[in-house]
């Protein structure tokens, strides 16, 4: 009776799937397509040639010889130079440059008589990957700017160039990128949009799978179909789901690590392992906001908000060096930042497994969460209340 009562909560739960379009949609093309786009528009690597502008109001060889340092940076365009502040102000509101370098009337002059003048430079941030490369270049111009007025100053007053060298750099770095030499932003970036994008999909396809038996009165059939079993109903009801959205999952990791070239230092295995902890843990995390909320509307808006900040809160879009503290604390209810560390430890440093052990203990948590509440959903199931 038991085998029965399976089989017949799984069928009930692929019949449900086959039934309606949009769980094709929702669970593999969109998916797909998304991620796609996401490889495809940052396979370039690290934005370059941002358009830019100066305000050159010295005119002098100094600042000629900065804007010539400026223009020799790969990661700037210099395509206007504008008269004052005023006008490059308005190419800034208007997008015809996303930031501008401004030198003063009186910058050789100050920096000849020993005095501190001083270049400022504006950034757009309303686009952040363009504009952090641009602020970029602009901090490095600055620096070099202030080393060339210590030059000029030091020359004045006869001090031999070796003894410049040294004075302006005495110690010597040399710096290297660990396990991302290309500093390419692409690598960073779809490690964490990528999967923050499918468990937004997970949540959304989840609590809309439970609460539409839920809206549309089905959910005493549903229980019936297993024996009025919640553990049962439930494991029908997700587990082709899980098989469906783990098998997009390692796709999606295909396209990432052979097709695009993304780093792999550790054992594909492992990070094929936590992807299909990734999916049960956000269905986890779905299964417990309908728990908490059994209703369509609130349970689906519970996680469309959460997967939606997400992005934000979990430190993708936003630096957590940013945020308030409690906000920061926010990341570390959602399963997808735990994966993204995973994935740092063991794709792209390729550390030891043991390090990483907490992640996985945290995503096994997730799917673990759900079920000492399971029993407001069955009350719920087996004695329905509408709820607009």
């Amino acid at each position: 009776m038991l085998f029965h009562f399976i089989i017949q909560s799984l069928k009930r739960g692929a019949v449900s799937l086959v039934r309606r379009q949009v769980f094709f949609w929702m669970m593999v093309v969109v998916p797909l397509l998304g991620s796609w786009f996401l490889f495809d528009l940052m396979k370039a690597g690290e934005v370059e040639r941002v358009p830019v502008g100066i305000v050159d109001l010295d005119n002098s060889s100094l600042s000629r010889s900065l804007t010539h340092n400026l223009e020799a940076f790969k990661t700037v365009d210099i395509q206007y130079h504008f008269r004052n502040y005023q006008e490059a102000a308005d190419a800034v509101q208007r997008g015809l440059v996303l930031g501008f370098f401004y030198m003063p009337a009186d910058l050789s002059e100050r920096a000849l008589s020993g005095q501190s003048p001083t270049v400022s430079y504006y950034v757009n941030y309303a686009y952040y990957s363009p504009a952090s490369t641009m602020f970029k270049g602009f901090k490095t111009i600055s620096m070099l700017a202030n080393g060339a007025i210590v030059t000029t100053a030091l020359r004045t007053l006869g001090v031999p160039g070796p003894q410049i060298s040294a004075t302006l750099q005495p110690v010597l770095t040399d710096v290297h990128a660990l396990n991302n030499p290309w500093t390419n932003y692409g690598y960073y970036l779809n490690a964490s949009f990528v999967p923050c994008f499918l468990a937004l999909i997970i949540l959304l396809v989840t609590a809309f799978s439970i609460g539409t038996e839920l809206k549309y009165g089905t959910c005493r059939q549903w229980m019936h179909s297993s024996g009025n079993s919640i553990i049962l109903a439930i494991t029908g009801k997700i587990l082709p789901q899980t098989i469906i959205f783990t098998a997009v999952g390692w796709f999606i990791q295909l396209m990432m690590y052979r097709v695009y070239d993304m780093p792999l230092n550790g054992p594909p295995s492992h990070m094929m392992w936590a992807m299909v902890l990734f999916v049960l843990a956000n269905q986890g995390w779905a299964l417990f906001a309908m728990c908490v909320a059994p209703n369509f509307r609130l349970g689906s808006t519970l996680c469309t908000l959460l997967g939606m900040l997400s992005f934000s809160f979990c430190g993708f879009s936003l630096p957590q060096e940013a945020m308030y503290p409690w906000i920061e604390a926010l990341g570390f209810v959602m399963p997808v930042k735990y994966f993204f560390l995973l994935s740092i430890d063991q794709a792209l440093n390729g550390i030891d497994l043991y390090y990483s052990r907490v992640y996985y203990a945290a995503l096994i948590g997730f799917i673990l969460l759900p079920w000492p509440l399971i029993w407001r959903l069955k009350k719920e199931c087996m004695h329905p209340v509408y709820v607009p």
